[in-house]
C-alpha cells in the first residue's frame, strides 16, 4: 500500500513535470516572437471600426416622481421645515417674554438673538451644501437634530442674557443650519418634472409651525412658565425629527472625488446666477419687516387686540396656499419667471400697508403678503436648482445663495428697527418695499439672460 505521503510526492512530481512541458512552446515562441523581424498585420476591419467607437456618456439619472421612498422623504422634509422655519417664525413670542424676563436689555439687544440665528441658518449652507453633495446627508441630519434638540433644551435652563444668545441664537442656529439644506436639496432626488411643487409642499410645514408653534408656546407659558413650556415644546421637537431622519433617505450616488465641481468663483461668473444671487440680498433686506410689525401696526392704529393677535396666524395659514398653489404653474413656465412676478406683487403688497388702518385693510394685506411671501420662499429654492448643470451641484448651488442671503437676514431686521424708532413706520415700511421691488427686478433681469441663453421662455 502506497501511504498518502508517498502519492501526494508523486502527484506533485506529475504535475511540475506537465507544468514545464507546457510553459516550453510558450518561452519557445516568445523567443521566436522576439528574433523575428516585425511586420505590419493588417487587421480586420471590424476591429477599427471597434476601435474608433466613442466611449457613451453615462445615462442621466431618472427620477421616480414619488414612489413609496419619495413620499415619505417629502413627509421628513416637511417635518424639518415644520421644526426650523416654524419655530423662526414663532421667535415672537421669545422676543415678548425676554422683554420682561431681561429687563437691562433694549429690544434691539433682543432682536439679534433671532437675527443672528437666521444669520447661522443660512450661511452655514455654503458649508453643509458641499458635504451633502459628497453624501454626508445622514451624517449632517443626525448631528444636526443633536446639536438643534441640546441646545433647545438648555435655553430653559439659561438665566443671563448671554446664555440665552450662546443657546438659542448660535447653538439652535448651527443645529437649524445642518438640518435645513440638506432638507431641500433632497427633494431633487425623487422629483425633477414636479421639483418645484414638491418643494412647495415641504414648504409648507413650516407655515404650519407658524400657526402651531407660536399658540402652543403662549398657552404653555400663561399655565407652567416659561422653563417647562420650552421643555414640552423641546419633546414635540425631538419627536418630530427622529420621524424625520427615520422617513429620508437618499436614491442618487454621492458626488465622486474626481469629478470636477465647480468653484464658488466659478458659479458667479453665471451673469443670471450672480443677479440672481442679488436679488436674493435685497428681498432678504426687506422682505421680513411685515412679519414682525404687522401685528405692532395694528396696534397703533388701535385695532382690538382680538384681530391684532391673530395676524400672525392670518399670514402663515395664507402662505401655505402661497407656498402650493403658484407651484403648479412653476413647473410649467419655470421657477425664475414665477419668483420674479411674486416677489413684484409681494413688494407692492408691502407699500400697501398704509391703507390697512381699519381691520379689514389689515386683514386684506396681511392675507396677501402671506400669499405672495410664501411664494417667494418656496420659489427661490428651485430657481437656485435650476441653474444646475448636474444633480450633484445642488448642495453648492443653494448653500452658496443662502450664504449670501445671510448677511441680508443678520442685518435687516435691525436696519428696520432702527428706522422705526426714528421715523415711524414711514420709513421702514418704504425701505421693505423698495428692497423687495429692487429684488424682484434682480430676478427679472436674471430670467431675461438666461431665456437668452437657453434660447427658452421657460427659466
Amino acid at each position: 500500500m502506497i501511504d498518502d505521503k508517498t502519492r501526494a510526492a508523486q502527484q506533485y512530481s506529475i504535475s511540475t513535470m506537465s507544468t514545464s512541458l507546457s510553459s516550453t512552446p510558450s518561452t519557445l515562441q516568445d523567443d521566436t516572437a522576439t528574433n523575428m523581424p516585425t511586420k505590419n498585420v493588417e487587421q480586420h476591419p471590424a476591429a477599427n471600426d471597434i476601435e474608433k467607437q466613442p466611449i457613451a456618456p453615462p445615462a442621466p439619472p431618472t427620477f421616480p416622481e414619488g414612489s413609496f421612498w419619495g413620499w415619505s422623504t417629502l413627509f421628513g422634509s416637511w417635518l424639518i421645515m415644520f421644526v426650523t422655519f416654524g419655530y423662526a417664525n414663532a421667535f415672537g413670542v421669545f422676543q415678548s417674554y425676554y422683554a420682561t424676563g431681561y429687563p437691562n436689555q433694549t429690544a434691539s439687544d433682543i432682536s439679534w438673538v433671532g437675527s443672528v440665528q437666521i444669520f447661522l441658518q443660512f450661511s452655514m449652507g455654503a458649508i453643509v451644501g458641499p458635504l451633502f453633495d459628497k453624501g454626508y446627508f445622514r451624517y449632517l441630519m443626525v448631528i444636526g437634530t443633536v446639536i438643534y434638540v441640546v441646545c433647545f433644551f438648555m435655553v430653559s435652563l439659561c438665566k443671563e442674557f448671554w446664555q440665552t444668545v450662546l443657546c438659542q441664537a448660535i447653538g439652535v442656529g448651527i443645529g437649524i443650519g445642518f438640518l435645513f439644506l440638506p432638507a431641500i436639496s433632497i427633494i431633487p432626488h425623487y422629483f425633477h418634472r414636479r421639483r418645484a411643487l414638491a418643494i412647495g409642499i415641504a414648504a409648507t410645514g413650516s407655515s404650519t409651525g407658524g400657526i402651531c408653534l407660536p399658540i402652543m408656546l403662549n398657552n404653555l407659558i400663561a399655565q407652567h412658565g416659561f422653563k417647562l413650556a420650552v421643555q414640552y415644546t423641546g419633546y414635540l421637537l425631538l419627536g418630530c425629527l427622529v420621524i424625520a431622519n427615520l422617513c429620508m433617505r437618499t436614491r442618487l450616488p454621492p458626488k465622486h472625488n474626481d469629478v470636477a465641481r465647480p468653484s464658488p468663483r466659478e458659479l458667479f461668473a453665471s451673469v443670471p446666477y450672480s443677479f440672481l444671487v442679488a436679488g436674493l440680498f435685497l428681498v432678504s433686506w426687506g422682505i421680513y419687516f411685515p412679519i414682525y410689525y404687522l401685528q405692532v401696526f395694528g396696534e397703533e392704529h388701535g385695532i382690538s387686540e382680538n384681530i391684532t393677535f391673530y395676524t400672525l396666524a392670518i399670514l402663515s395659514a395664507a402662505s401655505i396656499f402661497g407656498r402650493t398653489s403658484p407651484n403648479f404653474l412653476a413647473d410649467s413656465i419655470g421657477s425664475l419667471n414665477l419668483l420674479t412676478f411674486m416677489t413684484l406683487f409681494t413688494g407692492v403688497t408691502i407699500f400697501a400697508i398704509f391703507g390697512a388702518g381699519s381691520p379689514g385693510g389689515l386683514i386684506v394685506v396681511t392675507i396677501l403678503y402671506g400669499f405672495f411671501q410664501g411664494a417667494f420662499v418656496s420659489l427661490f429654492s428651485p430657481a437656485l436648482i435650476s441653474f444646475s448643470k448636474s444633480i450633484h451641484e445642488i448642495g453648492l448651488r443653494i448653500g452658496m445663495g443662502m450664504l449670501i442671503m445671510s448677511f441680508a437676514a443678520l442685518t435687516g431686521t435691525p436696519i428696520t428697527g432702527a428706522l422705526l424708532d426714528r421715523y415711524g413706520f414711514y420709513a421702514p415700511t418704504i425701505w421693505s418695499g423698495v428692497m423687495t421691488v429692487a429684488g424682484g427686478g434682480c430676478f427679472g433681469v436674471a430670467a431675461m439672460l438666461e431665456r437668452r441663453r437657453k434660447r427658452s421662455w421657460k427659466v
